[in-house]
């Protein structure tokens, strides 16, 4: 088979160079969030490299179509949910289990027994909020673990920001209620 090679016209060449600065802007300034969100919406450590780097791709193919006046995080939150919930549909034969997770989370000004504590508390968190419906766990992501304010998050939902305050409401009693069933069934205080 004879390899096709693409020439580029000089406009594209102009056209895509800002587009990849902008890219490697997006990427070194929100790499580290994409990570965390992943993580929080239930990717595995194992899994999370895989998903991130599908999540940038996806970033650097719809950047030319990004609308600039809206916040630059909130379109990667919303791309953060997509991937994360298309890795649970492909993963869900197989349960996700965060007690056997292979991460180590140094926590070096702590001593062993406070790191251990830490890390048995963030495992916890990690398993209740896998527990949690799917559009209550993205909310309580959203809203109190990356700090959108709830104004956003309405208008990034198309919903009333009333209803953002009182699905919060709905998701923060669920995640206490998973918390004291996992801790009880764990033997934890």
């Amino acid at each position: 088979m004879a390899e096709r090679t693409v020439a580029l016209t000089a406009t594209e060449v102009e056209t895509e160079r800002p587009l990849r600065a902008e890219f490697r802007a997006i990427f070194r300034a929100h790499f580290r969030y994409v990570c965390v969100t992943l993580r929080r919406l239930g990717v595995r450590d194992a899994d999370l490299e895989d998903v991130a780097q599908e999540v940038f791709v996806l970033i650097y193919r719809k950047l030319p179509s990004y609308d600039r006046a809206r916040p630059v995080q909130l379109w990667i939150v919303g791309i953060c949910f997509r991937s994360a919930s298309a890795y649970r549909r492909l993963a869900r034969h197989r349960r996700l289990d965060f007690d056997r997770d292979d991460a180590d989370v140094e926590h070096t000004d702590l001593l062993p027994d406070d790191q251990l504590a830490v890390e048995q508390n963030r495992r916890l968190a990690l398993a209740a909020l896998d527990h949690l419906d799917a559009d209550r766990r993205e909310l309580l992501i959203m809203h109190d673990l990356n700090d959108i304010p709830a104004s956003q998050i309405a208008e990034m939902l198309s919903i009333p920001t009333n209803t953002v305050y009182s699905r919060l409401r709905l998701a923060r009693e669920d995640f206490r209620k998973v918390v004291q069933n996992l801790r009880g069934a764990r033997g934890l205080r």
